[in-house]
């Protein structure tokens, strides 16, 4: 069978920062046009270099973020080249471009104009701020992206300098909701007949996407004082990164029974005795305790024993692997998930496919990246006319469908919350007897209601309490599952399956059924009935280590909980993928994913490094190969610090000017300043020192220099831009009252997203579903409640 999008044509107009919009589509089966100038995309520029040599067919992140594309070289300043442009654009489907509100205006490519001349057209505009408010023409590149969405701030040990995630985590934030926007958009477009303009601002996208448990604490520190409402830097939080004779683990024991597995595991220590270290809240606030106890019981063992213990006991554990490690790992050769594709410059280096396996139709990889000028002019079949569209009543895109979320904690119920702000209801089936484990994270322990992190990662469900322990119970929730198109589910192992719950179950009673199985290791494999969460996914998939300064105290990455918040949105992409090909075919199907595997999809170039240059991946902190300077640098404030990526030559001079710096013959060469990285970072440094973030990233900003403000909870609340956007979204909770969450970053034109809405309380809506949907009665209800079946 062909991948589910092989009927869409898409033109692709993004630099490498939003490259990777395209690669998703053309992984999963679109026709993907690059459009790059006579003088070739920049990105080409960038290292490292397959074989170390700098050229512009071997830069390793263009050929990664390129790969599955057809390339087409046209010169949209020339009217030959604009004829051909527009030409491609009435055969296409969907046109991605990031050139932000100048760069479109500039290229008669605003989106009023776009749809003017392609009314059929998905026009999605990727713009680092988005097409309007304060800030909109400023410029984030990879580094100042990731500090404007909070989740530089939360990352790294506070003694150092804020540390990022190498890549571009930020801007692939912002493509993957693009293409979940395209792919709504093309649902639309199949009964409406008309395209419209999807337009995702990266920082809300990669707020979104990164970062969202930083938006609700302030609401609940009006019911909860101790708790902080801008959390200092970290390291590894609450999920350590732990020593031990010969590498490092992570844990993250989540519910009480892992929490006693882990003691057991150090040997059941008198200082973690006591029922209050039950209570996770505790162990969140006395994280420093839990380290010293643990590192002092595993630092003399091996680690190979400690892991092997760790998952007999049933703890949560993986070790931190280097990317290297990762590849050669058991479980990614036993699940096969790098291919050896025989590109050009790559030979069998281990390449990252997209994480979907799709029972019905697969994913692909099947083309390298364009080889410069190669293809001058790209082209696609012509177009079968459409129906013309209409300005008639706009309904949400999945208006209509219906999705169970058999999941809990973030990569599944966030799945369920963005497929349910595009119109679809989700119903949560859960349970006291097998509680979400995100409702525990509360200071009160049995107010399962007042959990933040649970109340941002449910928003916009509907809660059916069903006990699945019981037959009634599991026959109820078949039947909820037979009236969905849609089922999505991260249970560890089997547990689906001991449910009765898993996709053939499913099938027999909805043959068209979407099921979405997505687990931390994925299926099958050595590990594929292991526990994990994000923290391990991303130790596991090599990104953990990668997440830091050469001269940390241990590889502890961040406290953050990627990749879940993305690998969810990653999920509901291949959910649209799926419902697109059930529209065309009337065909459902199993999407089985693992969540390590999704991190490793999104820095997929580093895999390449060690095989492609003979250098194996490298710790280098904030620095990078192909700009200076580039860093995080302290303002004036207590833990302020400004992000700041001179890129280019002419940049350079432009941000001597800015500082009142001759310009020197020494630096004016990318090698020369690399060459004299340290000095120029301190002289940055004393110049940011003496003034405020703000008045830094401006004054670079008006000179054309990326820079930006280390942002952190207090500032996105406080943010005049995102306040100007709307992108703060207030809902009304009812046991916390109003309550502040990162809004969708997904700007329909023609299509209304459903207004934001409270996650629900435990069982709200048991009654009403099971009659509305399953067609119960209310004294059917009543008596499946006296029996406990609804707990």
């Amino acid at each position: 069978m062909p991948p589910p999008l092989t009927h869409l044509r898409v033109v692709d107009l993004t630099d490498l920062r939003g490259a990777f919009a395209g690669r998703l589509l053309a992984d999963l089966g679109a026709d993907v046009v690059k459009v790059e100038p006579p003088r070739g995309d920049p990105g080409r520029s960038v290292p490292p270099f397959a074989g170390g040599v700098a050229a512009p067919d071997r830069s390793l992140p263009f050929l990664y973020r390129n790969a599955n594309k057809r390339g087409a070289v046209l010169d949209l300043h020339e009217a030959g080249g604009w004829h051909r442009f527009c030409t491609l654009c009435e055969q296409a489907d969907i046109l991605i471009e990031n050139l932000g509100p100048e760069g479109e205006r500039r290229h008669g490519l605003t989106p009023a104009e776009v749809q003017e001349r392609h009314p059929h057209l998905v026009h999605v505009a990727l713009a680092d701020f988005g097409l309007t408010g304060p800030r909109a023409g400023w410029r984030l590149e990879a580094l100042p992206a990731f500090a404007a969405s909070g989740a530089l701030h939360a990352s790294g040990f506070p003694d150092r300098p804020p540390c990022w995630l190498p890549g571009y985590a930020a801007h692939d934030c912002g493509a993957t909701f693009a293409v979940a926007g395209a792919l709504a958009a093309v649902l639309v477009r199949a009964r409406s007949g008309a395209g419209q303009t999807v337009e995702v601002s990266v920082q809300e996208a990669a707020l979104n996407g990164m970062n969202p448990w930083s938006i609700p604490p302030a609401d609940y520190a009006r019911l909860y004082p101790m708790l902080p409402v801008a959390p200092p830097r970290n390291a590894d939080g609450a999920y350590h990164v732990l020593g031990t004779a010969d590498g490092y683990v992570r844990v993250l024991p989540g519910s009480p029974r892992q929490w006693r597995a882990f003691v057991a595991l150090l040997g059941n220590p008198a200082a973690l005795e006591g029922e209050h270290w039950g209570v996770p809240l505790f162990r969140l606030m006395n994280g420093d305790v839990v380290r010293a106890v643990a590192q002092e019981a595993l630092a003399g063992r091996p680690r190979a024993e400690v892991l092997a213990e760790g998952r007999r006991l049933g703890v949560p554990i993986t070790a931190v692997n280097t990317p290297e490690e990762f590849v050669a790992e058991e479980q990614t050769r036993v699940r096969g998930y790098f291919r050896r594709t025989g590109f050009p410059h790559l030979g069998d280096a281990p390449f990252a496919p997209a994480p979907f396996n799709f029972s019905r139709t697969p994913a692909v990889l099947e083309r390298p990246a364009p080889a410069p000028g190669a293809a001058r002019e790209g082209s696609f079949p012509p177009r079968a006319p459409g129906r013309p569209g209409g300005d008639g009543p706009q309904r949400p895109a999945l208006a209509g469908l219906r999705v169970i979320d058999l999941g809990c904690g973030v990569a599944i119920p966030e799945t369920g919350t963005l497929l349910a702000e595009l119109g679809a209801e989700v119903i949560k089936i859960e349970s006291r007897a097998n509680i979400d484990f995100l409702r525990r994270v509360t200071v009160e322990p049995d107010a399962v209601d007042r959990s933040w992190t649970f109340n941002d990662a449910s928003r916009g469900q509907l809660s059916v309490a069903l006990d699945l322990r019981a037959p009634r119970g599991r026959e109820l929730a078949l039947a909820l599952c037979a009236a969905a198109d849609v089922v999505i589910e991260n249970n560890r192992g089997d547990v689906v399956c001991k449910w009765g719950l898993d996709y053939e179950d499913v099938r027999r009673v909805r043959a068209d059924v979407i099921y979405v199985a997505s687990q931390g290791f994925g299926r099958g494999g050595p590990l594929g009935e292991a526990s994990a969460y994000g923290p391990l996914n991303s130790a596991f998939a090599g990104v953990t280590w990668l997440w830091n300064h050469p001269d940390a105290p241990y590889p502890a990455g961040s406290a953050l909980n990627h990749p879940d918040h993305i690998a969810a949105k990653l999920t509901a992409v291949a959910v649209l993928a799926a419902l697109e090909h059930r529209r065309h075919t009337g065909e459902g199907q199993l999407i089985e994913m693992s969540q390590a595997e999704a991190a490793a999809y999104l820095i997929g170039e580093v895999y390449l490094e060690a095989p492609c240059t003979g250098r194996p991946a490298a710790q280098r902190g904030n620095a990078v190969l192909y700009a200076c300077p580039h860093g995080v640098y302290p303002s004036a404030g207590e833990d302020r610090w400004v992000a700041i990526a001179v890129v280019g030559d002419e940049v350079w001079e432009r941000f001597a000017g800015v500082l009142g710096w001759p310009l020197d013959p020494a630096f004016a060469s990318l090698a020369g300043r690399l060459a004299a990285r340290a000095e120029l970072d301190r002289r940055v440094a004393e110049w940011t020192r003496a003034r405020s973030v703000e008045e830094t990233a401006a004054a670079l900003q008006a000179a054309g220099v990326s820079a930006m403000a280390v942002q952190n909870g207090d500032d996105h609340r406080a943010d005049p831009h995102l306040a100007a956007r709307g992108a703060i979204v207030t809902v009304e909770h009812p046991e916390i009252g109003p309550e502040r969450h990162s809004g969708n970053p997904m700007r329909l034109s023609r299509t209304p997203l459903v207004p934001p809405a409270a996650a629900p309380r435990l069982g709200a809506d048991t009654e009403d579903v099971l009659i509305r949907v399953v067609g119960l009665s209310r004294a059917e209800v009543a008596r499946l409640a006296e029996d406990g079946v609804l707990t």
